[in-house]
């Protein structure tokens, strides 16, 4: 899942003519327009919005412009602060999931009578918080380990690669662990309610002493994940997907250096938990507000059909290093390949319980920022 923030530019030239132009034609020459906030990694360079939104300008003739919001937790308070405002920038936002939907709710738009098509098609698990959150994939966070790493420092896991997450307290791996940071990172929220449930009364004694672990707490996975290939840890929370992306791209040098495609020995690879893996859902929604345009309205529920459409799914595992949602879609090798979590763990996704946690971990670990 590695991805690279990049920006399209539009020039349109205009050409001076002796006779004026009506304002009329003016807007008729003009491409409708819709306006999306989506996360950094999803508009990055080769990842799944920037290879989807040229395709859906085409197909329906249109101008997409995308604007970064940083991570999912960032997108919330965009969402916030056009609300206050009254003026909503977006009519589309992507990349909001199970942990943030029950806050996000209050900024979009009920789907009403009308349903995207191809949602009864989706994968049952993929829509349990009901209709007005469109699913577009999912994935199983994990522990990503840099073999070559733990080789230099003479770091083992156990024989089987699975961890207790109270192993990570142990001083073999001081400094050694990047983490994101969970008031603005989903993923570094995700790890924060997975270890208060499956700790329960130990949870805040355990951060007390996790605190000094960790190398750092970056913003976001992009951060996170770029210190992590320059090798400045041998760990970074992640996704177990991260796997099947660092298979993929081994067996490309593979075939451009010697013409192999065998199965490469896996430098990269998911370190799991005995107490099974928190999950997330990613998903897109309609946003409120009563200045969108007739034209905009339709462009945005469109967005919303084309993101679940067979088109758009078959990317998602190689453009998005995620699960599409879309039943029968298939998936490169390196993702059934992918090592199955003991169990999923569905973490709180109560707004002010998550609040009390996070109010309660800034007291704890917050201090010494």
């Amino acid at each position: 899942m590695i991805k690279r923030v990049s920006y399209f530019v539009l020039a349109f030239f205009f050409i001076q003519i002796s006779t004026p132009v009506s304002s009329s034609a003016r807007e008729i020459s003009t491409p409708p327009e819709l306006v999306l906030y989506a996360y950094d990694s999803f508009l990055a360079a080769g990842g799944l919005g920037a290879q989807i939104i040229p395709l859906f300008e085409k197909k329906f003739q249109c101008r997409v412009r995308p604007l970064a919001s940083g991570d999912g937790t960032q997108l919330l308070t965009r969402l916030e602060l056009d609300a206050k405002r009254g003026k909503p920038t977006a009519q589309v936002v992507v990349g909001i999931d199970q942990q943030a939907w029950e806050k996000a709710k209050l900024w979009v738009q009920p789907w009403g009578s009308w349903t995207p098509r191809g949602y009864g098609k989706l994968i049952e698990s993929s829509v349990t918080l009901g209709k007005g959150f469109l699913p577009y994939d999912y994935g199983v966070f994990a522990l990503i380990m840099d073999r070559l790493q733990m080789a230099e420092l003479k770091i083992q896991l156990p024989p089987d690669g699975i961890l207790s997450i109270k192993e990570l307290l142990d001083s073999k791996w001081k400094r050694n662990i990047i983490l994101e940071d969970p008031r603005s990172s989903t993923p570094g929220l995700a790890f924060l309610l997975y270890s208060t449930q499956i700790l329960e009364g130990e949870a805040w004694s355990f951060w007390e002493r996790f605190r000094g672990q960790w190398l750092t707490l970056t913003p976001g996975w992009n951060a996170a994940y770029g210190l992590f290939l320059k090798k400045e840890a041998p760990l970074v929370w992640s996704y177990i997907t991260s796997q099947a992306y660092h298979t993929e791209m081994a067996r490309e040098i593979a075939r451009e250096s010697d013409g192999k495609t065998g199965k490469p020995l896996p430098r990269y690879q998911a370190v799991l938990f005995k107490e099974g893996q928190p999950f997330q859902i990613e998903g897109a929604a309609l946003i409120k507000g009563e200045a969108h345009s007739k034209e905009s309205q339709i462009l945005a529920r469109k967005f919303l059909e084309f993101l679940i459409s067979p088109e758009v799914q078959t990317l998602v595992p190689k453009k998005a290093w995620m699960m599409p949602v879309l039943k029968g879609t298939e998936v490169p090798d390196s993702f059934r390949d992918l090592p199955l979590p003991l169990k999923l763990v569905q973490t709180q996704t109560d707004p002010a319980e998550m609040t009390k946690l996070l109010s309660r971990w800034k007291e704890i670990v917050g201090r010494s920022f």
